[in-house]
Parts: structure tokens; sequence; C-alpha cells
């Protein structure tokens, strides 16, 4: 898949630059700031992508009432959501942690249309009528995000994850690695699920830019890499500026 992009050249600072519609990645370990950054550009900072409400980002001044801007993403994490561009939206943060939680974006969509019929209509019988229609759209949602992280339904859109990997990936861990929460959370996800919860993200040049906490998991069970992998066909890893791996 091509990775979402600002149409004109921007340089993040060290961590990369989007020239001509490439992004070139200067530093792995920045992976997701990147992508915080991008998503940004692309989508701005000023409205929250569902309700519409004015954001901002940063403390801002004194007398800003605006909620603070958030980015959401649009498949959750709690399912196996990437943080890629195409992923991440401004969000408020009612709308990102309060109310859509771990719903998928359409799925938010829904509620936030019948929640909005609910608070247009007068008639009680009405009301009472939407009130449990949205309470059972949201157990039927909760059930069939349990299914995708089951593996039972796919989570990912099928284009992200259509083009083929050959050959060994760069910067994969070592042996040794010093592994952390994150992965005692995925461990216990896969336990719980038997499904590796994140896709690998790669770069067109073959470098692994997330998901190592992914292969200590297929390391530690044994289990075949036949993992979700997602190749962005407009990144390359320059580690060095000018020098091209």
């Amino acid at each position: 898949m091509n990775l979402e992009l600002p149409k004109n050249n921007v340089v993040f600072g060290n961590m990369g630059e989007v020239k001509n519609g490439i992004l070139y990645i200067y530093r792995l370990n920045c992976f997701y700031d990147l992508m915080y950054e991008i998503a940004y550009t692309v989508y701005g900072t000023d409205k929250c992508w569902y309700c519409g409400k004015p954001c901002r980002r940063g403390k801002g001044r004194p007398n800003d009432s605006r909620a603070k801007i958030t980015l959401d993403h649009l498949i959750p994490t709690s399912i196996g959501g990437p943080t890629i561009v195409d992923n991440l939206r401004p969000a408020c943060h009612a709308c990102n942690d309060q109310q859509k939680g771990d719903l998928t974006s359409e799925q938010f969509f829904e509620i936030l249309s019948l929640q909005k019929q609910l608070n247009e209509c007068s008639d009680q019988a009405d009301r009472n009528s939407l009130s449990k229609k949205i309470a059972m759209r949201r157990l039927e949602m909760r059930k069939e995000n349990t299914d995708k992280r089951r593996g039972l339904i796919p989570y990912l859109p099928e284009e992200w994850t259509s083009k083929k990997v050959s050959g060994d990936l760069l910067g994969t861990i070592s042996p040794d690695i010093q592994l952390g929460n994150q992965f005692k959370k995925q461990d216990e996800f896969y336990r719980k699920y038997k499904r590796i919860k994140f896709p690998l993200i790669i770069s067109d040049n073959g470098y692994l830019l997330a998901g190592y906490n992914s292969v200590a998991i297929s390391k530690k069970y044994r289990i075949p890499w036949q993992l979700e992998k997602i190749v962005l066909e407009n990144v390359v890893v320059y580690l060095r500026r000018g020098t091209p791996y």
C-alpha cells in the first residue's frame, strides 16, 4: 500500500522527510512519532474528525477553551489496528476516549447517527425504541470486534496487506533483546485469542518499521511466520541522510 503523505515536500526534523511523494525515514526508532506528525500535517489539528468540535494542539493560550486534540486509530489498537497515517485521525478527547472506545470508526459513526436521531426525537415511544436499538447495536459490535480479535473475520482492509514480502527483513529483533510491558500485553492477547495482535509494518526497501513484539511472540511460541504484513511502498529507510540501504 502507499502511505498517505502530504502533497508538498515536508521535513520532520531529524526523523525523516517527504520528498516528491516518498517518505524517507532517517531513524527507525522514531517511526510512531513520525506517523503522528504526518497525520497531523495531513488532517490538521483544529477540528475533531467525528464531532467537528474545534480543537487545539498542546497547552494553547490561557483563554483558549478549545478541546485538546488527540489522534484516534480508526481500527482500534485493541483489535490490532496499526499506527500508520491511514489509520489515524485527529479527534477530541471526548470522542476518542470517552465515547468511541474500542469501536471502529464505521461503528462509531453509526452510533453517532443513531444518537443524533435519539436527541432529535420527541416521542417517548420512539425514544425508547431508539435507545434499545443503540444498546443492541453496541452489543453486536462488541461481539463482531471479539471475532476480529480471534481472527474469525478480517480486521484489516485487504488492500493494505495485498503486497507479499520476499527475502529477509532488515532490522528484526535479536534473540537477547529486553522485552518490556508492551510485549507482555501482546503475549496476554495471544494466549487469550490465539492470534498475534499487530501486523508487521515494512518499508519498501525491506526494513521492519513496527511489529518487533509480533516477531518476538512468533519466536516464543515457535509458530510459523504467518503474520499480517503491511508493505509501505512509498516509504524508504535511509539510516543516514544521503546513504540509502
